[in-house]
């Protein structure tokens, strides 16, 4: 397992999906190995934050009180790369949603990444599972590396049945899963601007599918771009472990909540550290 930090600091720009509002976040080489932000009540770890994932996203609220929203494409950046000691410094509520991708993240921050840190990763020990009334699963197995099976299931025959599955490498983040767009429904977007959300969601941040068009996969940036972007999700919300986790990850229909309740229940001690 390579791993890294960051050698030089580099600063993005745009808007919110969710809240439409400016922002714009640094990333900077830290003195410690570990993800850390940079907030009014000083300097927190990722891990020590609260993380939600029920508004379409991933939210950590930290021991100031400060939010962060939207922070696993960055949070997946990182953590796909192998860069481990980094210091986020954010201005204003979101991260910036850029092209909906972690791609432009990736760009930017793969030729600062400098060898040498030493992580311990997180290593499953045991199986771990659990699923909900929906049909939906989550788990992690031991491994000795880190590999991703995820899979989805759409009525849109445009999305339908996709799945994923393989070691997640720096290499095959940057080439197969950075790449992918957040996704969404025709038919899901007058709901999500009713819930206040998606303020900042455009064609140029979006991709936005036809629920009754099957040829809208001609406008996939990458083959099963829909559940791509789920890996991406899920590798972006593993990442406020703080450290690598080391284990095959077994995701069907999940999204952020059950993402983030598999790091919840790591973190209670169902893995051993």
């Amino acid at each position: 397992m390579e791993v890294f930090g960051l050698k030089g600091e580099v600063s993005f720009k745009g808007v919110g999906i969710h809240t439409g509002a400016p922002s714009r976040v640094l990333v900077a080489p830290f003195e410690k190995t570990g993800l850390f932000f940079a907030l009014p009540g000083g300097i927190f770890p990722v891990q020590t934050a609260a993380a939600d994932g029920t508004a379409r996203g991933t939210t950590l609220t930290f021991p100031d009180g400060s939010r962060v929203m939207t922070a696993e494409h960055l949070l997946a950046a990182l953590a796909g790369l192998g860069v481990w000691s980094a210091l986020l410094t954010l201005s204003g509520l979101e991260i910036p949603a850029l092209d909906g991708s972690a791609r432009p993240f990736v760009e930017a921050l793969a030729p600062l990444r400098e060898p040498g840190w030493e992580v311990v990763p997180v290593a499953a020990a045991r199986e771990i599972a659990f699923g909900d009334s929906r049909g939906a699963f989550m788990g992690v197995i031991p491994s000795d590396r880190f590999e991703i099976t995820c899979s989805i299931r759409y009525d849109a025959p445009a999305v339908g049945a996709q799945v994923y599955e393989g070691v997640v490498t720096s290499d095959t983040f940057a080439e197969d899963v950075a790449p992918a767009r957040t996704f969404v429904l025709d038919s899901e977007i007058a709901g999500i601007r009713d819930r206040g959300l998606g303020r900042g969601g455009a064609v140029d941040n979006v991709l936005v599918i036809d629920d009754g068009d099957p040829h809208a996969t001609s406008t996939y940036r990458v083959p099963g771009e829909p559940v791509r972007h789920k890996v991406l999700d899920l590798i972006g919300d593993l990442a406020t472990l703080g450290r690598p986790l080391k284990g095959r990850v077994i995701a069907h229909k999940a999204g952020h909540r059950m993402h983030l309740e598999l790091v919840r229940r790591i973190r209670r001690g169902l893995l051993l550290f």
